[in-house]
């Protein structure tokens, strides 16, 4: 339950879902996480690795490849043991989980894409590739129905696994937006003052692209001559080597890399651009945040989410994916134009409300979830 996206959707889920219909519970990999304490009180939670790891049982099966199968099983038993109806997974790898575990206990499924399936399946599937998109398309096809959060990325999914039409919804991103309100009106006393913040946040990650945003920040200060804060939130496998640009092209006093931030709203409302330089993406939460935080907003135009947030550019600036000089000028623009920016700002607001309203998503959601009936015997998990 780390501080992504796809884990605070999870968390909002479990929070509003009516306690007077539905029973959930939490199945992880990992009991761990910085929103695992966000996780209601009354939801039970088991996770596979916390009385599996270190074993002589791990060691063995980690030496044979079975690791997998083995996690199937046990969530099967869970599944048994809770008199589960229906699984509700959200990214790749719970999708995979959740499709082998219900192969063994046929559960009914809702499955929640939340990326780009092609960039991903490259991402994790190294080894097998054939096998593993005939793998994935077989999770994605048994599962009862397949939301994704966007509606360029569901027509992906149909795309890129050949999945029935009718069998991929959309459903965006369900948003507490008074919860917002109310985080990004907290006081941060260590949120930089300086002329122009910028704000950016997400898991340091290629898919991130704040390779491409540090090399615009480069370029601004050391070719232009523009004076200009960026603050890199979040954690990730990438922080090593960001950091060592920051130093090899001194930019210490220009961009900084303040880690995982639990409250990011602050952030987001003192800043005076928010850029998500994603080369693909869902439904960026983070993006979704800094427009209710009534922040001027520039993003890629990434498949899929960045433009339907922002409704083809009209709410927000839009530039091609994995373009430090384009990141530049755009930037610049901002800068040199900020009423202009600043003029969007209101219709993003809305636009936003009105796309990831918690209130009306939650209720798509839980009449999905009580029309979804266990798989007949027909049915792909059978």
């Amino acid at each position: 339950m780390g501080g992504g996206g796809a884990e605070r959707q999870v968390v909002e889920i479990l929070k509003h879902l009516d306690r007077s219909r539905f029973r959930p519970a939490l199945y992880l990999a990992h009991r761990s996480g910085e929103l695992l304490d966000e996780v209601p009180a009354d939801v039970p939670i088991y996770s596979f690795w916390e009385g599996f790891a270190g074993t002589i049982r791990s060691k063995i099966h980690c030496v044979l490849r079975t690791t997998g199968l083995v996690r199937w099983r046990h969530l099967a038993r869970v599944l048994a043991k809770e008199r589960i109806d229906i699984v509700y997974d959200r990214t790749y790898l719970a999708t995979l989980d959740a499709a082998g575990a219900c192969w063994f206990q046929p559960t009914a499924r809702v499955s929640a894409c939340v990326c780009d399936p092609e960039p991903e399946l490259r991402s994790y599937a190294r080894r097998l590739p054939l096998f593993a998109r005939r793998f994935s398309r077989w999770a994605y096809s048994s599962a009862s129905v397949v939301l994704a959060n966007s509606a360029g990325l569901r027509r992906k999914l149909v795309e890129f696994y050949s999945l029935p039409d009718a069998h991929v919804r959309t459903l965006y991103n369900l948003v507490d937006f008074e919860r917002l309100d109310h985080l990004a009106a907290e006081f941060v006393p260590d949120v930089p003052r300086d002329p122009f913040l910028i704000v950016t946040s997400g898991r340091l990650h290629p898919q991130k692209g704040q390779r491409f945003l540090l090399e615009a920040i480069r370029k601004l200060v050391h070719e232009r001559g523009r004076s200009v804060r960026l603050v890199v939130l979040g954690q990730g496998e990438l922080e090593s080597e960001l950091r060592d640009f920051i130093n090899l092209h001194k930019l210490e006093q220009h961009a900084t890399l303040a880690g995982f931030v639990s409250n990011p709203l602050p952030w987001y409302k003192h800043a005076k651009l928010f850029v998500l330089p994603s080369l693909y993406e869902g439904l960026p939460n983070a993006l979704i945040e800094a427009v209710a935080c009534g922040t001027p907003v520039l993003a890629t135009d990434c498949p899929s989410g960045p433009g339907e947030i922002l409704d083809g550019g009209r709410c927000g600036r839009l530039i091609r994916p994995g373009d430090a000089l384009a990141l530049a000028d755009a930037i610049a623009d901002c800068m040199d134009h900020p009423a202009e920016w600043q003029a969007l700002t209101e219709t993003a607001f809305h636009h936003v409300r009105e796309l990831c309203s918690l209130k009306t998503g939650l209720r798509q959601l839980e009449e999905l979830l009580a029309n979804v009936s266990v798989p007949g015997p027909d049915h792909p998990l059978r």
